[in-house]
């Protein structure tokens, strides 16, 4: 079975959130203060996300990304990747974190069938590291990088969102600590999700601006090298160096027209596209006593309704009003 949206998109990536709370407090993604975490007994138990991610399987689904939130706050996490990784026909088990608790967490996550991991790592300087996130340890994700290294992951990716003013300078910097370690470094421009609040003007940089900015600071050029067939939104570059880079430029660069995912929150809400606040509640059909049948009917409901683009703007605004951490980073 074929899963694809009206515009002829093929869907084969589900995001799967497994919690809408984080131990970081990113500038980026939300507020320090005012938003309240869901009630637990709201957020799907790990049967419920089986049988969904069964249910797409079954509908052509090849990869699921855990996220969050922050997914390595969740309890038992990986007992939930063994599941998943166990289930026949789905290709690849990833996962998106802030690295904080990956120390303790990188082997026996491998160990569960965990493919790839992304980590979120947007400055390499201790303080601004600690303004960005509020709350992190900038020693204590080097050491989860090096312990997931150490595990023998297929990928490692580092995450950057790339903001003029705040990291702008470290882009050559974050390249080569990544490139050092055989992982690849990718900078995503700030998307202005909850209207836009968490949004501050003039701190817009474009992947232009960042792939320029590269070459400034590392000398050599940067050649595109297109998207990795299969996966996520990154269009990747290489460096006269050899070694990739990869950008994400949902806002100056969309990739609207290759979009190939969809993303279920931590409280089971499916959202066909992240820049949209429309999204089909499968935890009432789950808890409802729904079949299988209802289930794949809502799904094809929701993707049929996905639109051909979203509205986000440079200037911070077109978006959903929902934060990163509720719809899932």
């Amino acid at each position: 079975m074929t899963l694809s949206d009206t515009f002829g998109r093929r869907v084969t990536y589900l995001r799967v959130s497994l919690t809408d709370r984080c131990n970081y407090r990113c500038t980026y993604c939300m507020p320090e203060e005012g938003i309240q975490p869901v009630p637990r007994q709201d957020v799907l138990r790990f049967e419920e996300i089986e049988r969904v991610v069964r249910i797409f399987v079954s509908m052509g689904l090849e990869r699921v990304r855990l996220t969050g939130g922050e997914p390595t706050v969740r309890r038992d996490l990986v007992d939930l990747v063994r599941i998943l990784s166990a289930i026949p026909g789905l290709r690849e088990v990833c996962m998106t974190t802030n690295g904080h608790l990956l120390d303790g967490l990188a082997r026996p996550l491998r160990e569960a069938g965990l493919a790839s991991l992304n980590i979120s790592l947007d400055s390499l300087r201790p303080d601004r590291f600690a303004a960005l996130t509020r709350r992190g340890d900038l020693r204590r994700v080097q050491a989860g990088i090096e312990a997931a290294r150490a595990a023998g992951f297929a990928r490692l990716r580092i995450n950057a969102v790339a903001m003029r003013g705040y990291n702008d300078d470290e882009l050559g910097d974050l390249c080569r600590y990544a490139w050092e370690r055989g992982i690849t470094p990718r900078f995503i421009e700030w998307m202005p999700m909850g209207q836009g609040s968490e949004f501050v003007p003039g701190t817009f940089l474009s992947a232009a601006e960042v792939r320029a900015g590269i070459e400034r600071q590392l000398g050599g050029r940067i050649e595109p090298l297109g998207a990795h067939a299969g996966q996520g939104p990154a269009r990747y570059w290489r460096h006269t160096s050899g070694r990739e880079v990869g950008v994400i430029a949902a806002l100056t660069e969309n990739f609207c027209a290759d979009c190939n995912r969809v993303r279920l929150t931590a409280t089971g809400q499916l959202h066909a596209c992240l820049a949209r606040d429309q999204a089909a509640d499968l935890r009432a059909l789950l808890r409802g006593g729904a079949d299988d049948g209802a289930v794949r009917r809502a799904i094809v409901d929701e993707l049929h309704g996905k639109r051909e683009g979203h509205e986000f703007t440079t200037l911070g605004c077109g978006g959903p009003r929902t934060h990163m951490v509720a719809i899932g980073g």
